[in-house]
């Protein structure tokens, strides 16, 4: 789901986790780590203080200096900014802030509360540094484990996955466009948010998964509508690695747009690539792509 477009009101609150005092299980970390907006190591400055004006000193608040964003939602960050250095008020009931006191660092798992010229948070658990062996190693892996879940899942569901370039962006096939109008009561013709759909025909250097040939076709929205503007556009030259599917248009769409078309006397097979995960740009030194290919061979979920 995506991130409230505002945090200028009070965020729907959850349900807290209570505080260990020993050691927590990787398990125990990750669900933390998953459910929390946003998780970071700070210091304790003030005990029982706001910095907010909307949120009243009182026993449950605490102001904390951010050290360090170990994971957060993308989206969160792009409306707060870089947070290390910052102090935040922390709003965390009383299991979770036993043990805590001023000076005291810790780990926060929280979500955003309240956006003003500060920054209030809920606690949803709260790890002291110091009590819980190798947390901030353990911590890492697990932060590194959300980040790559979006990724891990378009590996488990893809169908095809090729490395490539992009050799031609199109407009759509004569024959797809003429049948848009029979799909989904004909919206990708008429509404407003209608994806407007090209093609880019990729010429296939490497297969990670599946099988394929020297070239595929992606179809994909040319348009930054909001109902479109995280799925990847593509331009000729791009080079990168496509997780490719065929079961992201539903049954009416896929039947029209997914056909295979004639190219260079050949059927070339197309696909989509809709999720911003789908589409891994290639870096210089490779990582993503190496990245990509471990995840295939260890098949983690």
């Amino acid at each position: 789901m995506r991130y409230a477009r505002t945090l200028l009101v009070l965020l729907i609150l959850h349900a807290t986790f209570c505080v260990s005092r020993g050691d927590i299980s990787n398990q125990q970390l990750q669900e933390w780590v998953d459910a929390s907006i946003l998780t970071f190591t700070g210091t304790i400055v003030k005990m029982g203080k706001s910095n907010v004006s909307s949120i009243n000193s009182q026993d449950d608040t605490m102001i904390v200096t951010v050290n360090k964003v170990q994971s957060s939602n993308q989206e969160a960050l792009k409306k707060f900014g870089s947070l290390e250095g910052k102090e935040l008020t922390v709003v965390a009931n009383s299991t979770l802030r036993a043990g805590l006191a001023k000076n005291v660092s810790a780990v926060f798992f929280v979500d955003p509360w309240v956006y003003e010229t500060n920054i209030a948070v809920k606690a949803k658990a709260v790890a002291n540094e110091n009590s819980v062996p190798d947390l901030l190693k353990r911590l890492s892996v697990a932060g590194l484990r959300k980040a790559e879940a979006p990724l891990r899942s378009a590996i488990a569901s893809a169908k095809l996955i090729v490395t490539g370039v992009v050799q031609e962006v199109r407009p759509l096939a004569g024959a797809k466009a003429k049948y848009l109008g029979s799909v989904d009561n004909g919206w990708q013709v008429c509404s407003e948010h209608r994806p407007r759909w090209k093609e880019a025909v990729v010429r296939v250097t490497s297969v990670e998964k599946g099988s394929s040939g020297d070239l595929v076709i992606i179809i994909f929205p040319s348009v930054r509508d909001c109902f479109w503007n995280e799925s990847p556009k593509f331009i000729v030259g791009q080079i990168g690695t496509w997780l490719l599917h065929k079961d992201q248009l539903g049954e009416a769409g896929a039947a029209v747009l997914l056909k295979s078309e004639k190219l260079l006397d050949r059927e070339i097979q197309s696909y989509t690539a809709l999720a911003p995960a789908d589409f891994q740009p290639t870096d210089p030194d490779g990582k993503t792509a190496k990245r990509i290919t471990e995840l295939i061979k260890t098949k983690t979920p």
